[in-house]
């Protein structure tokens, strides 16, 4: 079993003096990594069986620092029979973790700012994570740095200052203990992916800005965008839990009997109007049996545009292409300023309701406007929505010639999408609500440039920028959109290029892609985040353990292999698919399962 500690008494006293609580992110990353957990309490390390059972076990900063003496005890001891602790920046445990402290390095001027860089060097916990095309980038940390040496422990990432200079000393380090690992980040690895998934507030509109854009949440600041820093944080500690051999949910549903490379999910917006726009787009991605979702607006109050002229039975065509429809959501303006409110939220969704007859999936704000923090999110879940595609990597000023042009980047650290966490003031609550980032958007041509200049280049093609953002997906096993417009799929006939080249440059890679829309992958990821994978067991070369799949297409469990290839794989006594795969320093064995309760058997 694995685990991970949150104290709800520990957290509550954080909240209330108005801090957040960074550690309950620990949740986050391991429903990325598709880590079946248990949150465990401070008190329960206090007694000497509180860690039976538990194969692994990650402790954050904070919590880290109330540990009392006799927990630490029992932690050594349950660590030194062969237990694997990693630890974000704990104190008062350097002996176990095989280090010592020297400094510390202050995150300033707030907790939104980077502190300091590290890189991953070339031990098998670490090796090929790293981006190769961006070497010289450094990972960022958002959090203050616990600086230590290495005395015992294995480094495995050099620390550098904000300035790029090494700094000597290990930000990860692995130690062995006895018979089990300790695993050290010399920062907070939890708050770390916090900021980079949700950013910086946006409380007021920036001056030379008149829209509150998603890309003015990032923290990326002037480091490229091309890189995913959270995800790659987050692949070094699921080759730390890999040491305990226990199964992960893999992030992409099977496809069939086959395992797929990447998932792509296709979205655009189609505001209102005119309908053909949305039932020809849909044709053409249906003719390449690709997924769509078409957000459209329904607003209808004095002054606003009267709705989508869409009937149901042109949605009913859409949607029998296998497409779906959703929300596009209207917000006023008072001067220049977008107001995003729950009461617009509510009125546009009821209205989409009434329109069509199903509460909208996933939605767009519009023009990708944010305020705020996690307020939108908390706000559109309120009224029944489930995932929002608003977030945009692009920083390029709207008075840019650039600015709408094609983009790709992970700004906010991620190809994958991830629930919304709140802030102090609401508990840090985890709010059933996903963001799917706009990762790729009108990748490989220039017809969504110039808008505002006055001018549509609908002849020159981009297909140059297609190769890395495909190879990047398959190499990392995204979740990633696609996102494009409509009119552009209509009447750019070189934004229809780039996405039959996208499709003929994964054949050429020989990748193998699942494509869906929005709403498909919302409900995908909802539903691998209630599967689950317990009662590990390995016994005279054969491993066995329990799935309990939430997804009507089945999972895909991703096992460490740490000794013979499998000689047989069975679920419920009967054979079933498998694909052997060796990717960042390990083993793996990728299994397709059903929906439902089942038990698989690993003969080695």
């Amino acid at each position: 079993m694995r685990a991970f500690i949150r104290d709800d008494q520990l957290g509550r006293e954080i909240n209330e003096a108005g801090v957040n609580y960074w550690d309950v992110y620990i949740e986050e990353i391991f429903t990325l990594l598709g880590v079946t957990a248990t949150a465990v309490s401070l008190a329960q390390l206090d007694d000497p069986a509180g860690l039976a059972g538990i194969t692994s076990l990650v402790i954050g900063k904070q919590s880290g620092c109330h540990l009392t003496p006799q927990a630490r005890e029992n932690l050594a001891a349950w660590v030194r029979q062969g237990g694997i602790l990693i630890g974000f920046a704990v104190p008062n445990l350097d002996e176990l973790f095989g280090v010592e402290f020297t400094d510390t390095i202050r995150q300033r001027p707030d907790d939104y700012a980077i502190a300091a860089y590290c890189d991953l060097g070339t031990h098998p916990l670490v090796w090929d994570i790293h981006a190769q095309l961006f070497q010289e980038q450094k990972l960022l940390i958002l959090s203050d740095v616990r600086q230590v040496l290495a005395r015992d422990a294995v480094a495995l990432a050099p620390l550098y200052d904000i300035d790029y200079r090494d700094l000597e000393s290990p930000a990860i380090t692995w130690h062995q203990f006895g018979a089990g690992f300790a695993g050290y980040f010399a920062f907070n690895v939890a708050k770390t992916i916090w900021l980079l998934h949700q950013g910086r507030p946006i409380p007021v509109l920036p001056g030379d800005e008149p829209h509150s854009r998603s890309s003015q949440l990032t923290v990326v600041g002037n480091n490229s965008t091309k890189v995913p820093y959270a995800d790659e944080m987050a692949l070094v500690v699921q080759n730390m839990l890999a040491q305990d051999g226990a199964p992960f949910v893999y992030q992409i549903p099977p496809d069939g009997e086959a395992v797929p490379d990447a998932l792509f999910y296709w979205t655009g917006d189609e505001y209102y109007g005119p309908v053909e726009l949305s039932l020809q787009a849909s044709d053409f991605m249906h003719a390449l049996g690709l997924g769509y979702h078409i957000n459209v607006g329904v607003e209808q109050t004095p002054g606003k545009k009267d709705g989508h002229p869409m009937t149901l039975a042109q949605w009913r065509h859409i949607h029998d292409n296998g497409h779906e429809v959703s929300l596009w959501y209207d917000m006023p303006r008072e001067g220049e300023e977008y107001v995003i409110s729950e009461e617009r939220l509510r009125y546009q969704s009821d209205l989409f309701t009434e329109r069509f007859g199903y509460r909208p999936v996933c939605t767009l704000l519009d023009s990708c406007n944010w305020r705020g923090w996690a307020d939108p999110a908390r706000w559109m879940a309120a009224v029944g929505g489930k995932a929002d595609n608003t977030f945009y990597s692009s920083n390029v000023n709207r008075l840019h010639p650039f600015f709408n042009g094609t983009n790709y980047g992970y700004g906010f650290g991620t190809g994958y999408p991830f629930f919304f966490y709140d802030d102090a003031e609401h508990g840090n609550a985890r709010i059933d609500f996903i963001e799917e980032p706009m990762t790729c958007y009108e990748l490989g041509h220039r017809g969504s440039v110039g808008h505002r200049q006055g001018f549509v280049d609908k002849e020159i093609a981009t297909l140059e920028d297609i190769p890395l953002p495909v190879d990047t997906a398959l190499k990392y096993h995204q979740v990633i959109n696609m996102f494009y417009h409509p009119v552009y799929i209509v009447h750019f006939p070189r934004c229809r290029e780039a996405i039959e080249e996208i499709l003929r440059y994964i054949d050429f890679r020989g990748g193998r892609v699942l494509h869906l829309g929005g709403d498909a992958v919302a409900k995908w990821w909802m539903a691998r985040a209630q599967s689950t994978i317990s009662d590990y067991r390995t016994a005279k070369g054969t491993t066995d353990f329990q799935v309990d799949c939430a997804y009507a297409n089945g999972i895909v469990a991703k096992v460490p292999l740490r000794g013979h290839e499998p000689t047989a794989v069975t679920c419920d006594g009967q054979p079933v698919p498998y694909q052997l795969r060796t990717e960042f320093g390990g083993q793996w064995l990728f299994i397709v399962l059903p929906a439902g309760v089942h038990q698989v058997k690993i003969a080695a």
